[in-house]
């Protein structure tokens, strides 16, 4: 896919070209963070991770050292990506022999990234630009000590400046010609072409027809739930990651036109539950808007 390119994202300096709306918010990062965080410790078990996805309908936990400072973050991809979508999933073939039921308790830590961070007396732009500048959906906010005290996501970020009258185009800022799959391929071709590609959602089409679409969470959640996690525990985990991605796919795709203004369009995504809607023209998809999307639409003039 070509990258994207948006108007006036950058000043000749490379900074964001932030909108008057974003300074004039106040500093203080206590009234737009998450508390509490749902964190877990760089030695839990990534089981445990898992859990705490599912549980709390979550797609990042911040890890920490047994003493609450911050040392990374796991994401839904980043499970996706241990599941068999990428090089995580060495660690399953080569350290636990193909076993992938042990594999689940090796530690958090294995599969982990370092975090962008911030400090709990950053500017609210300071870590809107961290957001926009290093390409992250959060930022776990950190006290002096480098402790976890909360965490700001783009759909944080996207409630708290609502506000904003939003007149630009769709067509100004999705993503064209967007990667799609068809119904049939397994979910760990799926999974793998989320972690090649470097996407959170894949549109699942049959034939020239949109039926659904499938996030990360929803592999996770897939993994981690009912009878599928039952064949894991008999890790029967290829006989699981061979079932056809629409047995996981969410049906109610959100279609929008791409000449509606985006202050039309961001409730949509806000309820969508998969943090997207699918832009289509004359029975065709021609794009998507993401949260990500949304959030550079609000925060640049």
């Amino acid at each position: 896919m070509p990258p994207k390119v948006i108007r006036g994202i950058l000043r000749s300096d490379g900074t964001p070209n932030f909108s008057s709306a974003v300074f004039s918010k106040p500093k203080e990062l206590e009234y737009i963070i998450q508390k509490p965080v749902f964190s877990a410790t760089s030695r839990s078990p990534i089981i445990r991770g898992i859990e705490i996805m599912i549980s709390k309908s979550i797609r990042r936990i911040p890890i920490t050292d047994a003493r609450g400072r911050l040392e990374g973050i796991v994401t839904a991809t980043d499970m996706v990506n241990f599941f068999g979508g990428g090089e995580y999933y060495n660690i399953v073939k080569m350290k636990y022999g193909g076993r992938f039921f042990s594999a689940l308790y090796a530690p958090l830590d294995s599969i982990m990234s370092k975090a962008t961070s911030a400090s709990i007396d950053s500017n609210f732009s300071d870590v809107l630009a961290k957001m926009i500048n290093e390409n992250v959906g959060a930022v776990p906010i950190v006290d002096k000590e480098s402790v976890l005290v909360g965490i700001i996501t783009e759909y944080d970020v996207i409630r708290y400046l609502s506000g904003r009258a939003m007149t630009e185009r769709v067509s100004d800022y999705m993503t064209r010609n967007p990667l799609m799959a068809s119904s049939d391929i397994s979910i760990k071709s799926a999974a793998r072409l989320m972690t090649s590609n470097g996407f959170r959602r894949i549109p699942i089409v049959k034939g020239d027809t949109v039926v659904g679409i499938v996030a990360s969470t929803d592999i996770v959640k897939y993994i981690g739930e009912g009878s599928a996690f039952r064949r894991v525990l008999l890790d029967e985990m290829d006989q699981v990651l061979s079932a056809p991605v629409s047995d996981i796919m969410r049906t109610g795709v959100v279609l929008v036109k791409s000449d509606l203004q985006l202050g039309e369009v961001a409730p949509l995504i806000r309820t969508s539950c998969v943090g997207a809607v699918l832009v289509e023209d004359g029975g065709s998809i021609i794009g998507i808007l993401t949260e990500r999307d949304l959030l550079t639409a609000l925060a640049i003039e």
